[in-house]
């Protein structure tokens, strides 16, 4: 009952994928210098740039990293922008492509995620997406994007569907992607809890099922049948019965290691049952789903993650204390943020991409400002982010990062965690393919280009 109720929203998932390509891109709104062809979203003084967001909906926690990349625009622009231009962002809520199902979004049962997106392209004229989220989400757009050649960078989703350079060649992912990040899971696994039984929960689109492949592809690592629980967002806070159902089996079953594909949301109430239930696993949760902030619950802490980005309890590193001062500049977004307020990791995220983004922009000069030319500068820029590892594209990754490292969420008494610190100083990197190897390095803090500090 539990697998065949959850899989039902499989289909809502990918209907918006059916209307790909009904709208052109439209006319040039812009361009880059005096003499040089019109680029849309380009004018001499100005970029705009936009992101389907959830800024409403089960996925609204991951409404701060939008938040966040538009924060530092606002700060770089305050600081000139980029090359004299200043970078307009403009976030739509697509409620991750979830509208009709309800799940508390604001927008009309009818939005999708290709209509918002054809509202940038076509009528906002974006010069690209910067930072768009959600697997099922951008998905169902690529081929739009294509269509009207238009950059879709920096998707925030882990799925590997973005390192496809021949055929999407105007599409960058960022983190780590899924399969990665669950390789880096079992090696951890293995290394720790040798023998322990491993289940496994994860949403069932590219999320989850990228997911439990890198975690048991070659990796040694296995889930007996009854412990591998898939779930559709759609479902996932309506059928909460099936839930309990899931995590009692887990709990019958005495698996003592859990690995969770969730979104905070469901990653709260998963952690919820088991505390009801008694049942007290180690959780090991991906980054995607482990945000102490966003989850919000005491039953999170201790449990393990990953993450390329700092700890959030590390006050000295250099990006930390940047993106406290740029959060706390921001009344708008952040009314209330202080230098010394916490930071979280969707936070980090967002800077993290943004800051991304204004380097490739940089490289470009005053009249270099083409589509064409930020997708190949995406592979020729040395980025410097506030991953602890190099953020380097090229012709055959346009994943993104590869790798991370091993978070753990820092107890905090009777209240909610709310930092992470790492595990050890160690990075690991390896790919998708299962019979590549995990090779570790030391965690490397980078400088903070002079134009965005």
């Amino acid at each position: 009952m539990f697998r065949s109720r959850f899989q039902r929203g499989a289909a809502m998932l990918s209907a918006s994928t059916l209307a790909l390509g009904l709208i052109s891109a439209g006319v040039a709104v812009g361009s880059a210098n005096a003499t040089s062809p019109r680029v849309n979203g380009v004018t001499s003084n100005s970029i705009t740039i936009g992101a389907t967001v959830p800024l409403s909906g089960i996925a609204a926690s991951y409404a701060e990293v939008s938040a966040a990349a538009n924060a530092v625009f606002k700060y770089v622009n305050n600081k000139g922008g980029i090359n004299g231009r200043k970078i307009n962002y403009i976030r739509l809520d697509d409620c991750y492509n979830l509208a009709s199902s309800g799940l508390g979004c604001t927008q009309p049962s009818s939005t999708t995620t290709l209509s918002q997106t054809q509202q940038l392209v076509g009528t906002d004229h974006v010069f690209a997406t910067v930072g768009s989220l959600g697997t099922a989400a951008q998905d169902s757009v690529r081929a739009y994007m294509k269509s009207t050649g238009t950059p879709q960078l920096f998707v925030n989703s882990g799925s590997s569907d973005w390192n496809d350079s021949v055929n999407n060649p105007q599409l960058f992912g960022f983190q780590a992607s899924y399969k990665v990040e669950n390789k880096i899971f079992a090696k951890f696994i293995k290394a720790n809890y040798a023998g322990k039984s491993v289940g496994y929960v994860g949403q069932n689109d590219d999320f989850g099922l990228n997911g439990y492949s890198g975690l048991t592809s070659g990796t040694g690592v296995t889930v007996a049948g009854s412990d591998k629980i898939l779930y559709n967002p759609a479902d996932a806070l309506l059928v909460t019965g099936d839930i309990a159902t899931g995590v009692t089996q887990l709990k019958a079953d005495n698996v003592k290691v859990v690995v969770l594909d969730s979104i905070p949301a469901v990653t709260k109430q998963i952690l919820k049952t088991a505390h009801n239930l008694g049942y007290s696993p180690v959780w090991v949760i991906s980054s995607v789903g482990s945000n102490p902030i966003s989850v919000n619950t005491v039953y999170e802490a201790n449990a393990f993650s990953s993450n390329s980005l700092p700890a959030t309890n590390d006050a000295k590193n250099v990006w930390n204390v940047w993106l406290r001062k740029v959060l706390a500049g921001d009344k708008t977004d952040f009314p209330f943020y202080k230098s010394s307020s916490i930071l979280d990791g969707n936070e980090q995220y967002g800077a993290s991409f943004a800051a991304a983004f204004c380097e490739a922009l940089f490289s470009l000069g005053k009249n270099g400002v083409t589509q064409a030319g930020i997708e190949s500068a995406m592979t020729k820029v040395a980025f410097s982010t506030p991953s602890g590892l190099a953020l380097k594209y090229s012709s055959s990754n346009h994943q993104g990062l590869l790798g991370a490292a091993i978070q753990k969420v820092v107890a905090n008494g009777a209240k909610a965690p709310v930092y992470t610190a790492y595990v050890n100083k160690t990075v690991y990197t390896t790919t998708d393919s299962p019979s590549s190897a995990i090779a570790s390095s030391t965690l490397k803090v980078t400088a903070i280009p002079a134009y965005i500090k």
